[in-house]
């Protein structure tokens, strides 16, 4: 096992001079058998600055046989112009990140392995931008974050707001508050278009609708009243004439009772009571 170098501790929050690619070492922790269903499991711990003094190959920083340490030199992170959309998402999302990628293939006999030490992951990238980790994600790759330092985060926007610019959406105007005039320029303005239009064979028209008769609801009121196949009653119906002769008078009552008695509502105690007597007549209205 091989200790690194005294920089290491150093963050990789100094922006680099220029636009040129920042070089960047990886350290991830690895976890032997953290469960009953993995056999290792891995996390992301630091994102440093690589000098050059790291190598190129996996290092391993500490073992205790359960939890170990690795360092994965040779990263580097440029700026394009084309990911502006992604920096200015990940600068707008409220807190800047680092994108780390990997990808575990456990039937892979080396490349992913590290002879001794046991199965390691293969690093896809480092990236500020937000699409890109996103489309890794989509590919079914392992991402993780962490935060960006404050430097890089200033290096970042000065890059974005340099090269980034917001597609502006032009509002279209519906044609219902066009008035008449507009609407006329609008159509000379669109001259070959509407002669095309023009010159093209008229379709036929299709066939009007039948129009029904102004008195179709006195028609069917007609059929309604007329027809004694409407005209039956389940005994629960009121007609009209009847409405003010139910509530508050014997008649109204008795037939209540009755109703009832015949949909066996009553207690036992009214069963036994004969029913009230018919009116005579009812109170005037």
């Amino acid at each position: 096992m091989s200790a690194p170098p005294s920089d290491m501790s150093a963050s990789a929050s100094k922006p680099p001079p220029s636009l040129a690619p920042l070089p960047v070492a990886v350290v991830m922790e690895r976890v032997a058998a953290p469960n009953a269903w993995e056999r290792w499991q891995f996390r992301l711990l630091e994102v440093v600055p690589d000098e050059g003094a790291f190598g190129d190959a996996p290092r391993c920083l500490v073992d205790d046989g359960k939890v170990s340490r690795w360092l994965f030199p040779g990263h580097k992170v440029a700026l394009v112009r084309d990911g502006s959309k992604g920096y200015y998402l990940n600068l707008t999302s409220g807190r800047p990140s680092w994108f780390v990628s990997w990808v575990v293939d456990e039937g892979d006999g080396g490349g992913g392995s590290d002879a001794g030490h046991g199965l390691l992951p293969t690093l896809t990238g480092v990236s500020l931008s937000y699409v890109e980790a996103d489309r890794r994600m989509a590919s079914e790759e392992h991402v993780e974050t962490l935060p960006l330092p404050a430097e890089l985060c200033e290096w970042l926007r000065q890059f974005t707001n340099a090269h980034f610019h917001p597609e502006t959406r032009r509002k279209v105007r519906a044609q219902s508050f066009l008035s008449p005039q507009e609407r006329e320029r609008m159509t000379a303005d669109a001259g070959p278009s509407a002669d095309a239009n023009a010159s093209a064979p008229a379709r036929p028209a299709a066939p009007a609708a039948p129009t029904l008769g102004a008195d179709l609801n006195a028609e069917l009121r007609e059929l309604f009243h007329g027809d004694p196949h409407f005209r039956r009653s389940d005994g629960l119906d009121v007609s009209d004439a009847e409405v003010h002769a139910i509530e508050g008078t014997p008649t109204g009552r008795q037939r209540k009772i009755q109703q009832a008695r015949e949909l066996g509502l009553l207690d036992d105690e009214l069963l036994d009571q004969d029913p009230p007597p018919a009116a005579d007549h009812d109170p005037p209205r």
